[in-house]
């Protein structure tokens, strides 16, 4: 009988000691992909993009023609210097002008249409600015009239921008006790010059004016658009009666303001809905449309929002404090419930939506938020004190691989100093916890948790919205982590057994390990190397390591699969524990305290 055989290979289970695991299990599984029960590196990332602006922290990619993963380099791309800046595609019907928006914490939302965005990739030099102003006063003059009914009438002022966008009203101008058939001669408040196609793109001028129904209630419809420019407009009351208006539109826009200038981000939900945070408010649009963000919709928790997901028709409110849920049909009906747990989001970053909830890191594991509550779904993978040593949890980067929370800590890109005494140094780039990271799958005990490293700080980790691939941003570099290229070549990993702890003092042998060689793989050194300690080398499929009682006794390379070898002997132990670093794909592995035991196999 072979007293050790391994396969298939599963990941880490930290929570559990490294003498209690399952024998499929690691006590360390670094760079590992065990989703098939064999253990292979990840495959090495694939250059897609070069960022024109090296320091650019966030890149959407826009598809010329096709949006599945075999076209990604047939695509222009949006750069942003943001690492947490939101891009969102326009959710209005039959929109011709394509619009996609953005918001960052650096600057105020902003968007383009699709023609603009083409025309002006990757820096995106003159996007507007989100939201209709308000127009300043108007006036006016009444003359005419020969009636001697007399009324009261108000109106009030509109503007409207190039793409259908009309912001809110101008404060009414009212006339009292005027004949009914009176001519009203409004001069029209004019826009800022910048918001003319520099800061905005506003076109169109439209004047309301107000009828009293019977029950006393006023209402303002809709009485004529003009022109920027124009300098005003006569409404005769004698032939435009409150008859004929009745037929026309009403105001829609009185709360139509734009979205908060220090807006930090936002998601889309539902019926055209976009939820939208800054400090502790959560911001509605009117739905399908975007630049319209009523402050009567707004809703306020207890603590700072770090970030916002998405599980179905629901709202995820990750905070500094507990989580929220918002849900609902209209922004008008949104209801709020505060998640049981105290449950602080350490990295806007680490926040994502998935089918099963959102995932988001907090300081006692990978939490997962959904309309069933809250829990920590690696709860029975890693303990708190472990957690809180993989990662930087406070600058994490995360998306869905697979089904796999692929994450890593971020590179901080250089910033001003905050402190009263350096106010105008720049600080250097912080590369802490960058090079660090972690693959989980809580719903699978033998994926369960891999340590990830990378010998280059990672800037940031996002997923392509056209195709749901992952993409990296490294060095000024956009890198695309394809899993599903088979003739890929793969990263070295290491795996590193349990300790075996047996009944009593005992030698393994013997070993056979049986790997394939992936495509792609460097070529094998045809001369051996020997020695108890070694690096793996780019011309080496791999190493085997065997410790004893924590020692290291053996170190052989990894030359032929199946192939059967000596282990050291001369000795006992108690504990035994073996090691494989190695970029080719484990399959077996098979260890016993005699050849015969080994050949019975």
């Amino acid at each position: 009988m072979v007293s050790v055989r391994i396969s298939p290979f599963g990941g880490m289970v930290p929570a559990v000691d490294d003498r209690l695991l399952a024998p499929n299990n690691a006590a360390l599984a670094q760079d590992t992909w065990t989703y098939s029960g064999a253990c292979m590196g990840l495959p090495v990332k694939k250059t897609i993009y070069t960022l024109a602006n090296p320091n650019a922290a966030k890149v959407y990619r826009l598809p010329n023609n096709y949006t599945d993963s075999l076209h990604l380099s047939d695509s222009k791309w949006l750069e942003f210097a943001h690492s947490d800046t939101d891009v969102l595609r326009t959710q209005v019907v039959d929109d011709t002008f394509d619009r996609y928006y953005w918001a960052s914490p650096l600057d105020v939302p902003r968007y383009m249409t699709q023609a603009q965005l083409i025309a002006s990739a990757p820096a995106l030099a003159g996007a507007y600015v989100l939201g209709i102003p308000a127009p300043g006063a108007i006036s006016g003059i009444v003359s005419g009239g020969v009636s001697a009914t007399l009324k009261s009438v108000a109106y009030v002022q509109t503007f409207v921008s190039a793409y259908g966008e009309e912001g809110p009203p101008s404060a009414p101008k009212t006339y009292t006790a005027q004949k009914i058939d009176a001519t009203y001669t409004i001069t029209y408040a004019q826009p800022d010059p910048l918001d003319l196609g520099t800061n905005r793109n506003i076109t169109k001028m439209r004047l309301y004016r107000t009828i009293t129904a019977t029950n006393g209630t006023t209402t303002y419809f809709f009485v004529a658009e003009v022109a920027v420019g124009t300098v005003s407009f006569a409404d005769n009351a004698a032939t435009n009666t409150d008859a004929v208006i009745a037929f026309n539109a009403e105001l829609g826009s009185t709360n139509w303001q734009g979205p908060p200038s220090d807006l930090q981000g936002w998601v889309s939900l539902s019926n055209g809905i976009v939820a939208g945070f800054r400090n502790n408010e959560i911001w509605f649009c009117e739905p399908f449309r975007m630049h319209a963000w009523p402050a009567i919709y707004t809703l306020a928790v207890e603590y700072p929002i770090v970030g916002l997901g998405v599980q179905n028709n629901s709202l995820v409110v990750c905070t500094d404090g507990f989580t929220y849920s918002v849900s609902g049909v209209h922004p008008s009906s949104m209801s709020l419930s505060k998640l049981g747990g105290l449950m602080p989001c350490t990295a806007r970053g680490g926040i994502v939506s998935t089918t099963e909830g959102v995932y988001f890191p907090t300081p006692g594991g990978l939490a997962l938020a959904n309309a069933g509550g809250i829990v920590i779904a690696t709860k029975e993978l890693i303990r708190k004190d472990k957690w809180n040593a993989q990662v930087s949890l406070t600058t994490l980067r995360a998306a869905m691989l697979g089904n796999a929370y692929y994450a890593f800590g971020q590179k901080i890109l250089g910033v001003f100093q905050a402190d009263a005494f350096q106010a105008d140094m720049v600080q250097a780039d912080d590369f802490a916890g960058a090079s660090n990271g972690m693959l989980i799958d809580p719903t699978s005990v033998t994926v369960a948790f891999n340590k990830l490293t990378s010998s280059t700080p990672l800037t940031n980790i996002m997923t392509d919205v056209w195709s749901g691939e992952v993409f990296v941003i490294v060095n000024g570099i956009v890198q695309w982590l394809d899993i599903s290229d088979t003739q890929r070549q793969r990263e070295p990993f290491i795996w590193r057994s349990k300790v075996f702890q047996a009944g009593q003092k005992k030698n393994f042998q013997a070993a056979k390990i049986f790997f394939t060689v992936l495509p792609n793989t460097p070529s094998l050194d045809p001369v051996e190397t020997i020695g108890l300690i070694q690096t793996l080398q780019s011309d080496q499929y791999g190493l085997f390591r065997v410790y004893a009682d924590g020692e290291l006794v053996m170190c052989r390379e990894l030359r032929r699969s199946g192939e059967q070898f000596r282990l050291p002997s001369g000795f006992k132990a108690d504990l035994w524990q073996f090691e494989i670093e190695a970029r080719v794909q484990l399959d077996n592995l098979q260890i016993a305290t005699s050849p015969t035991e080994l050949q019975a196999a």
